[in-house]
């Protein structure tokens, strides 16, 4: 008998990439809809993993303290952003980033990476302007549904655009599966998904070249977020984050581009008010 050739039964990447958005992409939607506690709740709890996921990495001595101390400060900071003190629910990011820091150089045989220390920022500034931006009175579920519409639709356009037209590489030694036309891509992608969300959201009468600016503002935004997290694992020489998310990886390479693109939207906003 001639020699049978195994069949693959794994599952592409694209394939898991597709179920596991099928899944998490109606709980992000219905946290987001409800606002208030169910959206507080699923920012709390994709902030731990993130916390999790960066100190496991990050730091090569003490992970758990580090964790736990992180952790901690960043949960105070979204107590104090729930009880509308705003200020100092930044302000504890910016103690615990420092405390970090100051144990850095006070156990500096520990050799940690300088960058550390800027985890709590990293993670909890774009959370706690998530929340801020779907507490707006009117119009927050509009801004929050925006800037998800928006990164999703960059991923979305910057991957097929990518995969299929290809070309010349943006930075090989940090991405090197990123190209100019994936850019571009996600760039159409992000203000057209910004145009129609403006007009079926009813957000505001902004001209829809302005609004399809700001939308391929943020596509950038988002760009920039995927490369400095690409930056950090392969400066760690890691894949993933982690591998809570089949076909995606972490919750860090999940969000990567809604870290970047949240203050950004949020600073906006405040400013138009």
């Amino acid at each position: 008998m001639p020699d049978t050739v195994p069949q693959k039964t794994g599952l592409s990447s694209l394939q898991l990439r597709i179920i596991s958005a099928s899944i998490l992409a109606p709980v992000a939607v219905a946290a987001v809809f409800l606002g208030g506690f169910y959206f507080i709740a699923f920012l709390t709890i994709a902030a731990m993993v993130m916390c999790f996921e960066w100190c496991r990495t990050s730091f090569k001595h003490n992970k758990a303290s580090y964790c736990l101390l992180s952790a901690v400060w960043i949960l105070v900071g979204i107590y104090l952003n729930y009880e509308q003190q705003i200020a100092s629910a930044f302000l504890a990011l910016v103690i615990c980033s420092a405390g970090i820091f100051l144990l850095s150089l006070i156990n500096h045989h520990e050799k940690e990476w300088i960058g550390a220390f800027l985890g709590p920022l990293y993670i909890g500034i774009p959370v706690l302007c998530l929340m801020n931006l779907r507490e707006i009175e009117g119009n927050g579920l509009a801004f929050t549904a925006l800037l998800f519409f928006v990164v999703w639709a960059t991923d979305t356009g910057a991957y097929f655009s990518g995969k299929t037209i290809g070309g010349p590489k943006i930075a090989v030694r940090i991405s090197p599966n990123k190209t100019w036309a994936g850019l571009i891509g996600g760039m159409v992608s992000a203000a057209i998904v910004a145009i129609l969300a403006v007009k079926y959201l009813e957000i505001n009468e902004h001209s829809y070249w302005i609004v399809a600016m700001v939308g391929a503002l943020f596509a950038v935004l988002a760009q920039v977020g995927d490369f400095a997290e690409s930056g950090w694992k392969r400066y760690f020489d890691i894949k993933d984050a982690s591998g809570i998310i089949p076909g995606h990886g972490g919750v860090l390479d999940r969000l990567d581009g809604v870290l970047f693109v949240a203050p950004a939207l949020y600073l906006i906003v405040i400013a138009l008010r």
